[in-house]
């Protein structure tokens, strides 16, 4: 069984799809997909040979050698653009996701998925992706314990989004969702933290309380 992070990431992904998952460390979410029959085939990716070893064992274990296959990649270096037509980047910083993306000219296609689960800064990544021709598609959260994760799904339009800084916390997420509220609540804590050598950041704030206080 998969936790609330990965399942919710599992949630996102269209049935049919191809799946690369960069980053897989121990396949656990290909297995899943595809022993779900969510999926028919996947690849798993690291950069690192160590996890990515034992992703092979596990996809081994579960007799998965058929349609689970494993690459040794630095991002999508080592992916031709046919090898999937879903992307799945998850458990990095923004800074990572946003690298990734930047190196990989083929994925500004609209027939790619992204599914992006970013550990910090996920505001800069939504910047990255407004600025860069990306749609966000939906935008949701969850929790283990007491830490608050957000899971972005995006695709390539070419249209360039103008956005103000209250737009880059807000993303798609709905404030409806308990869990979406609570994540806000903690970005708007960070950013009040920030906000001591940055008072420019007060009036993004004020505009995301503002948000909260509507959805109520």
């Amino acid at each position: 069984m998969l936790q609330n992070r990965l399942r919710l990431i599992a949630s996102l992904v269209d049935r049919g799809s191809v799946v690369a998952d960069i980053g897989t460390d121990h396949a656990h979410l290909p297995v899943y997909l595809v022993k779900e029959n969510i999926i028919p085939r996947a690849v798993a990716c690291d950069i690192r040979p160590k996890p990515l070893e034992k992703g092979r064992l596990y996809i081994q274990a579960n007799h998965l050698e058929d349609k689970i296959s494993t690459v040794l990649s630095d991002g999508l270096q080592e992916l031709p653009p046919e090898t999937a037509d879903t992307f799945i980047m998850a458990g990095m910083g923004a800074d990572v996701l946003i690298h990734i993306l930047s190196e990989c000219e083929y994925i500004r296609d609209p027939r790619y998925t992204l599914i992006l689960q970013p550990m910090s800064r996920y505001y800069e990544l939504i910047r990255y992706l407004y600025k860069s021709g990306f749609s966000i598609i939906t935008q949701v959260c969850t929790h283990e314990g007491e830490r608050l994760y957000t899971v972005i799904k995006a695709r390539y339009s070419g249209s360039i989004r103008l956005f103000g800084e209250a737009d880059i916390y807000l993303g798609k997420l709905e404030l409806n969702h308990e869990d979406s509220r609570k994540f806000l609540i903690k970005e708007i804590q960070k950013a009040e933290r920030r906000a001591i050598g940055d008072p420019a950041l007060n009036s993004v704030i004020e505009l995301l309380k503002g948000k909260l206080y509507e959805s109520n």
